[in-house]
C-alpha cells in the first residue's frame, strides 16, 4: 500500500490546524499526529472500541496500547463516539494511561510515547483542530 498520499494529506491537515489553533508542536509531536492520521485514515469502524477500560486489559504488546491510546486521541479531540456517563476528561486520562503503558511494554522503554502521555492534551487541541478545518 502506497502511504504517501495519506501522509501528505495529514501533514497538510496539521499544518494548518497548527496554524489556527496557534499551537505549535515540535517536530517530533507533529510528525507523530501525521503518521497517526495516515495508519487510521481507513479505521475509523475500529474506533474507538467498545469500551476503554476494558480494552486497555486486553492489550498485549506496545502497539495494541498505542492504538488505543490513539483511539482516545481521536474520540477527545473530535467528540465523536463518546461513552455516555463518562467525566468529560474521561479519553483524555485512559489516552494518557494507554500511551504510558505502550512506553512501559516497549523494550527498550520507549520514552517518546511517555512524552505523548504527557503532551495528549496539545495533540488533541490540534487534532480538533483538524476536525475544525475540515468542516469549514
Amino acid at each position: 500500500m502506497d502511504w504517501q498520499p495519506y501522509i501528505k494529506a495529514s501533514w497538510e491537515m496539521v499544518m494548518a490546524a497548527e496554524g489556527q489553533t496557534h499551537l505549535l508542536l515540535d517536530e517530533e509531536l507533529e510528525s507523530y499526529l501525521v503518521h497517526m492520521m495516515a495508519r487510521n485514515f481507513r479505521n475509523a469502524q475500529k474506533m474507538p472500541p467498545e469500551i476503554i477500560c476494558l480494552e486497555l486489559g486486553r492489550a498485549r504488546s506496545a502497539a495494541d496500547y498505542r492504538d488505543i491510546g490513539d483511539s482516545c486521541l481521536f474520540v477527545d479531540a473530535w467528540n465523536v463516539k463518546r461513552a455516555r456517563l463518562v467525566s468529560r476528561d474521561y479519553y483524555q486520562r485512559m489516552g494518557q494511561i494507554a500511551y504510558a503503558h505502550a512506553a512501559f511494554a516497549s523494550r527498550p522503554f520507549d520514552a517518546f510515547l511517555e512524552r505523548v502521555a504527557r503532551e495528549f492534551k496539545s495533540l488533541s487541541h490540534v487534532l480538533a483542530g483538524v476536525r475544525q478545518l475540515s468542516q469549514a
